[in-house]
């Protein structure tokens, strides 16, 4: 149990916010973390892939990459975009795409050994949901006007006191937004990599062992290749949560009503 606990211990230490080298951060210090590190190689990543796939467009196309790419795209402007906000949302394909794409490299880089995804911590989930949140704002009111925008919150047809409550619960629920759009993606990458880590303790420490205890490590080995399966399905379905969200929240703010 004691091994158990310090495994457990290093693991929680190696998945919390960290200078590049591995030290632990000081107040006020600022450097390069690892989760940094890590978020800025997804981005290179996803800057590669889109122009690498869109580069020398064919009607239709030779590569293996540009056919991935074009689907990849088809799927946001069809599923994210078309479905959501109609043909109006086509023209957000550009913005909802980048942040699919992004949230999926993020996370599927967090998949190989010794990588970190970017959204495996709060600092890097709670900027993006508050990109979002000015992003669909600022779209309410640039077609609606700052006072249409605000006004929208407010129902009509029904008694004052009645209607200044439900405003009171809109606003709130604009406000919450950010929130549950952040700790939803971090909480789900954060929780699947630390109970990959827990069944890799208990796999070294049956390995460790002797006798039927080295036997018995298949077992958690097993469950392991189970759930870097779940953890691949998890990283897309994230993606694509963190994405349809936004095209949500867009089509709510182009149509108040």
């Amino acid at each position: 149990m004691e091994k158990i606990g310090e495994g457990v211990a290093e693991l929680l230490h190696e998945l919390s916010v960290l200078s590049l080298s591995g030290k632990e951060l000081q107040a006020g210090e600022w450097t390069l973390t690892n989760y940094m590190f890590f978020l800025l190689i997804a981005v290179v990543v996803t800057m590669v892939f889109l122009m690498v796939g869109s580069r020398k467009v064919k009607l239709v196309p030779t590569s293996r990459l540009g056919s991935l790419m074009e689907m990849g795209v088809e799927f946001v402007r069809d599923s994210l975009c078309a479905d959501v906000m109609g043909q109006e949302g086509v023209r957000y394909l550009p913005f909802i795409g980048s942040v699919f794409f992004l949230v999926l490299f993020n996370n599927l880089i967090g998949l190989l050994p010794g990588f970190k995804p970017g959204t495996g911590t709060m600092g890097t989930t709670v900027a993006w949901a508050l990109m979002v949140f000015v992003v669909y704002n600022g779209i309410g009111i640039k077609k609606h006007g700052l006072f249409g925008y605000l006004k929208s919150f407010w129902p009509k047809g029904i008694m004052a006191p009645l209607a200044a409550f439900v405003a009171l619960l809109e606003i709130i629920s604009q406000l919450v937004r950010p929130l549950t759009l952040s700790v939803r993606l971090y909480a789900n990458m954060y929780a699947g990599h630390v109970i990959l880590g827990i069944f890799s303790i208990f796999a070294a420490l049956m390995l460790e062992a002797s006798g039927i205890m080295k036997i018995a490590a298949v077992l958690p080995i097993a469950i392991q290749a189970v759930l870097y399966a779940l953890e691949l399905f998890v990283a897309v379905i994230q993606a694509y949560i963190f994405a349809v969200l936004t095209a949500v929240y867009i089509n709510g703010a182009l149509h108040t009503h």
